[in-house]
């Protein structure tokens, strides 16, 4: 599997470090679990296989994946209550990564944005949507410390999404957890909630495979 990121994967988390598993985040990781599955097999990341060809190709389609729903978060988390971490700029690491594998800015403009995205319309949609975005980033550690070296790509070089938050990753999906857990105790509908995280991972697996990214 790629390990794109299960919410409790984390490369080099002591384990006294891990996350508490509330009962709403054990829910979410238990109904996501087929459309996560699915989308790792799609990608592959950790397949001996994988070419820097299609290394590239996986970057562009979450360039064109993360740069639409990302201008759409802002927006939602004005009117949800505080998330209590700052929103990531992502695409912009993506961007930095296909900078470094030899596309320019007029190429990284040109690629396809994702249209078929996730609804992304209230606090819920918010919520499922963050659920996958930021795992992805727990997975990201494991990707960059398999990939280091590998299709000359360094951290500086090609790296910088999967490697994201670094050390902190760890403690701002700390952070994430318990503003999930919250929304749930104010009143948040956990059902729309775990239905958005299922639709935002079938969104991103249709996009990759729609941008031939897939294995």
């Amino acid at each position: 599997m790629s390990r794109l990121g299960h919410p409790d994967d984390l490369s080099g988390e002591r384990e006294g470090e891990r996350p508490a598993h509330s009962a709403f985040h054990v829910r979410l990781r238990r109904e996501t679990a087929p459309q996560h599955e699915t989308l790792e097999r799609q990608l592959a990341l950790l397949d001996p296989e994988l070419s820097l060809d299609r290394y590239r190709l996986v970057l562009e389609s979450f360039h064109g994946f993360y740069a639409a729903v990302e201008s759409e978060l802002p927006r939602l988390a004005a009117t949800a209550p505080p998330l209590g971490f700052p929103l990531r700029a992502r695409a912009e690491l993506l961007e930095r990564d296909l900078l470094a594998l030899g596309l320019s800015r007029s190429d990284i403009a040109g690629l396809p944005r994702g249209a078929d995205l996730p609804r992304l319309c209230r606090t819920e949609h918010l919520a499922g949507c963050l659920y996958v975005l930021e795992g992805a980033c727990l997975g990201g550690q494991v990707i960059a410390k398999a990939l280091r070296g590998r299709l000359s790509l360094t951290d500086d070089h090609g790296l910088s999404f999967f490697v994201g938050d670094g050390s902190t990753t760890g403690a701002r999906w700390r952070l994430v957890l318990g503003w999930l857990e919250d929304l749930v105790r104010r009143g948040a509908l956990a059902h729309e909630i775990v239905a958005s995280a299922r639709e935002t991972f079938c969104s991103l697996g249709c996009w990759v495979e729609l941008m031939g990214a897939s294995r």
